[in-house]
């Protein structure tokens, strides 16, 4: 968005969907934002740092999560469409901040408790896949919750995406990459039974096999 600078998105009103989580001497927080007729999520982040390899002093978790949102769309993989991005050093710490656009008809599967049995098969089907895509490139989320995947009614069928990716990190394989994501997901949602899950599962295998 023209003319949208880190002033503009560090200090813009909304309402917070999460109020600011402070750890040690950081916090971070996300907003919703009405920004020219058009919702979007900000995240806001002061001294919210991960380590890895690449980044052993510590790289703030709007840039992963940026470069996973960016990765998503290379893949084919649903997920909020990037804006803006950006990080600086102030008195403070390091301020940053990551903006994406509203996922327009989505809802997390806490809100499809009513759907009935045939179409939570079908549902079941199309986040498979879209798994499937994301542990074929040997991508985990690390943070698998019913909240985090969001799907939207697409004809007869779905369509699915997936948020929240400041956890997601690579591993050595797609074992690996599935393995944690698949139990955990299994674990904290409350939508699909064992035949929808067997549904799940084998259209990640076959998905996974053309990986």
């Amino acid at each position: 968005m023209a003319g949208r600078d880190f002033d503009y998105w560090w200090n813009v009103a909304g309402e917070w969907v999460e109020e600011p989580n402070r750890r040690r001497k950081g916090w971070s927080g996300m907003m919703r934002v009405l920004s020219e007729g058009r919702v979007h999520y900000v995240k806001r982040q002061l001294n919210h740092l991960c380590r890895t390899w690449r980044h052993p002093f510590g790289w703030p978790t709007t840039s992963r999560e940026w470069h996973y949102l960016k990765r998503m769309r290379e893949l084919g993989i649903g997920a909020p469409s990037p804006v803006f991005h950006g990080v600086r050093r102030t008195p403070q710490g390091v301020e940053a901040v990551v903006v994406t656009e509203d996922l327009t008809g989505y809802a997390d599967l806490t809100g499809w408790r009513d759907l009935p049995a045939d179409e939570r098969g079908r549902m079941a089907t199309v986040i498979g896949e879209m798994l499937g895509r994301l542990h074929g490139a040997r991508l985990q989320h690390s943070c698998l919750y019913d909240k985090h995947v969001m799907v939207r009614r697409h004809g007869d069928s779905f369509e699915a995406a997936l948020i929240d990716l400041e956890k997601m990190r690579p591993r050595l394989t797609t074992g690996l990459a599935a393995g944690r994501d698949l139990e955990q997901f299994r674990r904290r949602q409350g939508l699909f039974g064992d035949a929808e899950w067997g549904a799940l599962l084998a259209a990640h295998a076959r998905t996974l096999s053309v990986a």
